[in-house]
């Protein structure tokens, strides 16, 4: 049965990014992204997504805002009556974190980390660890990792 598992989960993933390419994103080689995430590829936006990236459960990446016209909040007003329209770039060797969401218009270099439950409104510079809401700069990649390895 395991084997069975693994072979439907294994056509499931490269149907579902045969299926993102073809809607627009980008997604470099050596990428997984997890089933339960969301990656928005409603047009003008796109998202491009490096090499060696691991994008984990639940993650959200969006590359256009969606407000309702009116409602309590007046958001629709507050913003002109515009959508914000904005790409959505990954470096290549980049880890995103369970329950993340990263917003229109961001670019994440390479090497970096985001942390689990983070909201990325702003760029994350190369080989850095980020975290947080709204997520910040809390480390260097190399310095997590070789925690990790000790």
């Amino acid at each position: 049965m395991g084997i069975i598992v693994r072979l439907v989960s294994s056509a499931s993933l490269a149907w579902r990014r045969f299926v993102l390419k073809l809607r627009g994103a980008g997604i470099g080689h050596g990428t997984y992204i997890s089933p339960t995430a969301y990656i928005d590829t409603h047009k003008p936006g796109k998202v491009i997504i490096g090499q060696n990236c691991y994008i984990t459960r639940n993650v959200v990446i969006l590359c256009h805002s969606d407000t309702a016209r009116g409602g309590p909040a007046g958001i629709w007003e507050a913003n002109g009556g515009k959508r914000v329209h904005a790409d959505v770039e990954i470096g290549d060797n980049v880890f995103i974190g369970v329950n993340s969401v990263v917003m229109p218009g961001v670019k994440i270099g390479n090497n970096a980390i985001v942390g689990a439950l983070s909201l990325v409104v702003e760029d994350v510079p190369e080989g850095k660890v980020v975290a947080g809401i709204p997520a910040k700069v809390k480390g260097i990649t190399e310095d997590h990792v070789r925690g990790q390895e000790s």
